[in-house]
């Protein structure tokens, strides 16, 4: 059963790994590479799939950064994404690979104290051995209910502890979803006055480029255009704790040569932050 994370620590390792494939966890040397693969759903992961926009391809990764610096971390550096994938537990999960680099070797890496109410986590498992310039990857699965949150926990060795937050964007807790044009209007018709706010996507004056921005900040679908149009763009998504949300997006060109970047959304309490979100990401 996954942990419903506290004061404590997490589940133990059997638990943790109950499930998993053998991606989950493993060690490579070299080269750092992040281990991620499509996660558009069953009815969008074909490429030839002709409700998807051929040329715009959704990224595999979401959010991204660093979580432990190597100079805090005694010569270990510690690097996050959220990976745009379901979980081997649930759609509902959140699935986030971390990354773990030395410069020495280091023992019994784990995952404890973890500090965050409300949330279901499968931490990661243990790592027993991780050698002086070698690379281990674990994923960590966390049901953030629909939220953004911070989650507050140690990454602990043999002798040490260091204290590292973890926290989402509005971006990755979407899940792409594939639908038709006429299916994507309608449920945009429904959804006006709170359900709907537009900005103007700064610094750009093609549509296709702002979508293209759109889909790397946020996990969203991109749809086909319709016959002859360059200048307008439809991203669909669902929220991915609540299947049932709808979450659009049209990004379009203007007569002024401004873009317009309008969201339409079932949650009138999580527009506004995707809203925020978006217009400071795809300015950057």
């Amino acid at each position: 059963a996954a942990a419903t994370a506290g004061g404590g620590k997490g589940g133990g390792p059997a638990d943790v790994l109950s499930g998993l494939n053998f991606e989950d966890n493993f060690i490579t040397s070299g080269d750092i590479g992040i281990n991620s693969m499509n996660s558009m759903g069953n009815d969008a992961k074909s490429s030839s799939n002709p409700i998807l926009h051929p040329d715009i391809r959704a990224s595999r990764v979401g959010s991204s950064g660093v979580l432990l610096k190597e100079a805090l971390g005694e010569g270990m550096e510690v690097r996050y994404a959220f990976l745009r994938q379901d979980s081997v537990y649930s759609k509902h999960y959140q699935v986030v690979e971390l990354t773990f680099l030395s410069s020495v070797e280091v023992r019994d890496v784990s995952m404890q104290n973890i500090q965050v109410s409300g949330l279901e986590i499968r931490p990661m498992d243990r790592i027993s051995v991780l050698h002086a310039h070698q690379s281990a990857t674990a994923k960590v699965h966390v049901d953030y209910k629909g939220y953004e949150r911070k989650i507050k926990f140690n990454i602990c060795t043999t002798d040490r502890k260091y204290p590292v937050i973890l926290k989402n964007t509005p971006g990755d807790l979407l899940r792409p979803h594939a639908m038709s044009v006429s299916s994507f209007e309608s449920a945009r018709k429904r959804m006006t006055g709170m359900q709907e706010n537009t900005f103007k996507a700064k610094n750009f004056t093609d549509a296709k480029a702002a979508a293209i921005a759109v889909a790397r900040a946020a996990n969203f679908a991109v749809l086909a255009c319709e016959s002859g149009s360059d200048n307008l763009y439809r991203l669909s998504a669902q929220m991915r704790h609540d299947q049932t949300q709808l979450v659009l997006c049209r990004v379009e060109a203007n007569s002024s040569g401004s873009v317009d970047v309008t969201i339409n959304c079932d949650d009138m309490m999580f527009i506004s932050s995707l809203d925020e979100y978006l217009a400071n990401a795809i300015k950057n």
